[in-house]
């Protein structure tokens, strides 16, 4: 550890060595902040100051925490770290469930999504006393601004009762009209905040915002918990502090107040997340929080040319006075490592916005190939160049021009996955099978991969049913009434009619001479097969939920094996994208499935959620502005980046293009929120300007300064609106001039219409990967997937295939979460009844995979039977578990090792035992020893066990619950030398099949069965041995 302090400049040094007391460090763009603060944590640990387990680290995004893991574990000579790197969230949510007894949470709490808090709103919609915010003509219309002003509220800190208190006296206060209408509006929002809180307690949601403020409540309604966690956390750093929220801070502030220990990094220059909830205040001021506060400025910048620091500096300097460098009388001016001091950003300018596009691409394809300079031996290359967005709208025009010219480039947008025609053919399938009347559903479908009817047969078919007035379904469902297959197409061949439903006017159809309706005989049998499934589908889900119905069709489609069995990579994206939108399905099920089998109190809910419920649920979140992204490509995909200026928050290229800089584009215009914050209840410190142009201003410096080299401002006269459009005046503060003296470039006539030749399909398709193998991250649960088939891991970890889950899954999870409950609670002395972790149990439980009602309910016995067992077993122990659900990290030539122990058992005198929980049935005390010392998962235990702690495990084990019986294995130095081998070894194999997308099927037998009979992917595997046996 001797090199912590290497490479550091001095005031990098001062930060990581200052170790007493609150210290700021503002860190400008590409001063080397993460590395700084992995450092911190790291000489902290070398000096004995802490334990790793005595500093909490907190970010603001999972992406922040993974990479400041990933660089303190370098850093720290074990091959695991304890320290609690976290968000915000997830720091929240590990405290509360630990202590979910002692504020009145269910121990197995569920955090809502936004959409399922959509979904919830929604189904206690009529609950609500809401008279303003649910007009009868569209009662849904409010709902997302009322969870967005809710979220707000929780941002601030503020609870129901609080906020409750605040429109009560507002009310009161009012003098005109006008006030009191407006006073009664928040009254009514204030009343329905609260029975919302009220209705996610009883039935054991929280969401987002909650796992900020609950854990604040818990603190300060049990000073013995805060005291503890005080004691626990000896330092505790904050990372990106600029986007953090009033009720974060808090948080921050209450574990800090005893020791102070606090260290803030950050950049107000880069906040742009208010719309978010961040509260620049707080970093603001942060010394006045702290008045004894140190302060380190870090200016040295090791990505970006001078001039192009320059010119951001010139740019951000207009935020003035409400910056740091002003308040705290610094200088934050970014000095260049470089020794060259570059060129400033260069302007294009075009005549329209197609042609700007047309030209950003052709300097890409001019700057492709050059080197950076005469000393570097490496040309750019696509993946060099970035081009950011203000919104993802605006890539449509840059990302057509790519194409056109054949440059290989990636979409990193933050939505677009119900855009994509593999997640419409999903949603256009399951929208017909329980709305008949939408025709455009069934043209899709029609016309789709899977069914393939020609578009001339389908446009005549949806004609034929615009002119009648009908649905298409209606003149599908009708056609051999309407049209006798005598008049089809010549050569056709006679098929059998398709039984009619009873719709009233199909005897003037038939009467009527303009049918003129000839199609192939083809596309006859592809309605066939349409309504065939169609009509299955609706069987099936007066017993199945969604998940089944969508999954069943994509397998007797073949939709899914034609994927999985090509070669191309948009195949496997489709597949990916696939698996996202049955995240979507999931996260449905999990809100709209039953508390009980007659329905929960909170919505009336079905035993079984339907496809109807689905697409409404589908339609009100989209409608609320639910739009996931799509599959995030591997960033070492050679091609250009094109993505959103927020997007590009923390990374940096070589080149960047700042692109459709006109007034109103960037800066946006300012929106405010669809129900507003009262002033009187915001607790940030609001700043003294323009505060929407101080924050468009912060996005586009952050542009700006993602760039290392080349920085370019683009933008149009014309945009194909009305009025011609004024550059954005952030180029103009930037280049520092009244008005762009740059003339619009035009295309000749020829060369627009030249645009439009045929190009060569782009070369990224050819050799696109989209996996980073290099920096390789398995869990145990991978290393065991390919070492029983290489296949199935491409299908479970590379693929990610949808699949409905076995019942012994659902059977072993709900136990696990129970058992876990359990033992969590045990562990801080508040352990749970048994009455309390079987009702645990059924809040788990899921009706998924079995095989008839009476199989789920002899299964759902049994469960219980043997968490009664478990808890008479477990209740006469009188030690306590030292880790529950724990999860370890260590890393081996460049191969990470991620997991999660099931348990823990730390005794006196270093004997350390560590157990899994199965539920697997019928077990000898043989077999269990035989299992424990051939698992290899409890061999990663041990391995991992050894790595973060030096101390090899007494005994590592598996406990099966339904009988109690243990198997039990003593690791020696030996056995971990051979596991490390055998991680390397697979390892190596994973990344050479991933490289050359090739796996081979290479079953493990059991006994006499291949793996292959108990993999859930054997029907759509082409080598599955499952059919053979």
């Amino acid at each position: 550890m001797s090199n912590i302090l290497s490479d550091l400049n001095f005031e990098q040094r001062q930060a990581v060595t200052t170790t007493e007391g609150p210290l700021l460090i503002i860190a400008g763009a590409g001063t080397g902040k993460t590395a700084v603060i992995a450092r911190r944590i790291a000489y902290i640990i070398e000096k004995k100051l802490a334990k790793p387990s005595e500093i909490l680290a907190l970010t603001f995004t999972d992406k922040a925490a993974g990479e400041m893991e990933e660089r303190v574990d370098v850093l720290v000579p074990y091959g695991f770290i304890d320290t609690w790197i976290s968000t915000f969230h997830a720091f929240g949510d590990r405290i509360l469930r630990d202590n979910a007894l002692d504020i009145g949470l269910s121990p197995d709490f569920k955090v809502l999504s936004r959409p399922q808090q959509v979904l919830f709103f929604q189904q206690n919609l009529f609950r609500f006393q809401l008279e303003y915010f649910r007009p009868l003509s569209n009662p849904t219309k409010f709902i997302s601004a009322i969870l967005s002003f809710f979220s707000r509220l929780k941002d601030e800190n503020i609870d129901p009762a609080e906020f409750k208190k605040f429109a009560i006296s507002n009310k009161q206060k009012a003098k005109s009209k006008e006030d009191r209408i407006e006073a009664q509006k928040y009254l009514e929002l204030a009343e329905t905040f609260e029975k919302y809180e009220k209705y996610k307690d009883e039935a054991g949601f929280l969401d987002f915002g909650d796992q900020v403020v609950k854990t604040i409540e818990l603190f300060k309604k049990r000073p013995k918990i805060l005291s503890e966690y005080q004691k626990k956390f000896k330092y505790i750093l904050v990372d990106e502090y600029q986007d953090t929220n009033f009720a974060q801070n808090e948080l921050v502030k209450i574990l800090a107040s005893s020791h102070k220990n606090i260290c803030v990094v950050g950049d107000d220059d880069q906040s742009i997340y208010k719309f978010r909830g961040a509260a620049i205040s707080n970093i603001l001021e942060f010394k006045k929080t702290y008045p004894k506060a140190k302060q380190v400025v870090l200016t040295q910048n090791y990505r970006s040319t001078q001039l192009i620091l320059d010119s951001a500096y010139r740019l951000i300097g207009h935020n003035d006075p409400d910056r740091l460098e002003v308040k705290n009388n610094i200088v934050k001016k970014l000095k260049s490592f470089k020794q060259k001091a570059g060129l400033p950003p260069q302007e294009i300018f075009a005549d329209t916005l197609s042609e700007e596009a047309d030209l950003v691409a052709a300097e890409i394809e001019k700057l492709m190939n050059r080197r950076p300079n005469a000393e570097s031996q490496k040309a750019y290359s696509y993946r060099d160049f970035a081009i950011l967005v203000r919104a993802n709208a605006q890539a449509d025009h840059f990302l057509r021009a790519l194409n056109m010219r054949g440059i290989p480039h990636k979409f990193v947008g933050s939505s677009g996955l119900y855009r994509q025609e593999e997640v419409r053919l999903l949603i256009s399938f399951l929208s017909a099978v329980c709305n008949f009347e939408n025709s455009l559903n069934l043209y899709n479908l029609l016309t789709s991969d899977i069914y393939q009817m020609s578009p001339e047969d389908a446009i005549k078919l949806t004609s034929y049913a615009k002119r009648k007035t009908r649905p298409l379904y209606y003149v599908l469902k009708n056609l051999e009434s309407i049209v006798p297959p005598h008049i089809s197409h010549p050569g056709a061949k006679q098929s059998e009619a398709i039984e009619s439903r009873s719709y009233r006017s199909l005897r003037s159809l038939q009467d009527d001479k303009s049918n003129n309706l000839e199609i192939l005989e083809k596309s006859r049998a592809i309605i066939e097969k349409v309504l065939a499934d169609i009509d299955e589908a609706i069987n099936l889900s007066r017993k199945q939920n969604v998940g089944k119905i969508a999954y069943n069709f994509l397998k007797k489609s073949g939709y899914l094996t034609k994927l999985d069995r090509s070669d191309s990579i948009d195949a496997q994206i489709k597949i990916q994208n696939i698996a996202k939108f049955f995240d979507k399905i999931k996260e449905f099920s999990d809100v709209a499935r039953p508390a009980s089998p007659e329905g929960s109190a909170f919505g009336g809910r079905a035993k079984v959620e339907t496809v109807s419920q689905f697409i409404d649920y589908l339609e009100t979140i989209r409608a609320a502005g639910d739009d996931p992204a799509t599959v995030q490509f591997d960033p070492e995909l050679d091609a250009v980046n094109i993505m959103t200026v927020h997007g590009a928050k923390g990374l940096e290229f070589p080149i960047v293009f700042l692109v459709n800089l006109i007034a109103d584009r960037f800066p946006a215009r300012s929106r405010s929120e669809a129900i507003e914050l009262p002033q009187a209840v915001i607790r940030e410190t609001l700043p003294e300007g323009d505060w929407h142009m101080q924050e468009e201003r912060r996005l586009f410096y952050v542009g700006m300064t993602r760039a290392k080299d080349l920085l370019y401002f683009s933008h149009s006269r014309d945009i194909g609106s009305t009025r011609v459009k004024k550059i954005s005046p952030f180029v103009l503060e930037a280049l520092d001039k009244p008005k762009s003296d740059i003339q619009a470039f035009k295309l000749s006539p020829l060369e627009k219409i030249e645009k439009f030749a045929p190009v060569a399909k782009s070369p990224a398709s050819a050799q696109q990967v989209l996996f980073d193998v290099d920096v390789l991250k398995l869990t145990q649960g991978a290393i065991d997937d390919y070492l029983t088939c290489a296949f199935k891991y491409r299908y479970i970890h590379i693929l990610k295939i949808p699949i409905l889950r076995h019942h012994s899954i659902v059977y072993g999870s709900a136990l696990h979460i129970a058992v876990a409950a359990y033992l969590r609670s045990k562990k801080t002395g508040r352990a749970l009844s048994l009455a309390q972790m079987l009702e645990v149990f059924e809040n788990a439980w899921d009706s998924e995979g079995f095989l008839s009602v009476e199989h789920e309910e002899k299964r759902k016995a049994q469960g219980k039977l043997a968490l009664i067992s478990f808890y008479k077993r477990e209740s006469k122990i009188k030690e306590l578990p030292s880790l529950i659900e724990a999860g370890f990290k260590f890393s081996l030539e460049g191969v990470t090792i991620i997991g999660r122990y099931d348990r823990v058992d730390v005794r006196p005198g270093t004997k350390v035992t560590i157990i899994d929980y199965k539920s697997s049935e019928n077990i000898d005390q043989d077999r269990a020893n035989s299992q424990a010392k051939e698992s290899t998962q409890l061999a990663i235990y041990a391995l991992s066990y050894f790595k973060a702690h030096k101390i090899i495990p007494q005994r590592v084990g598996l406990n099966f619950l339904e009988t109690g019986i243990e198997g039990w294995y003593e690791p020696k130095v030996a056995d971990l030398e051979k596991t490390e081998k055998l991680i390397l070894q697979t390892a190596e194999k994973i990344r050479r099949d991933v490289k050359n997308n090739h796996f081979v099927a290479n079953p493990k037998y059991f006994g006499r069965e291949p793996a292959c009979v108990y993999c859930a992917y054997n029907s759509i595997c082409p080598f599955s041995l499952a059919k053979v046996i």
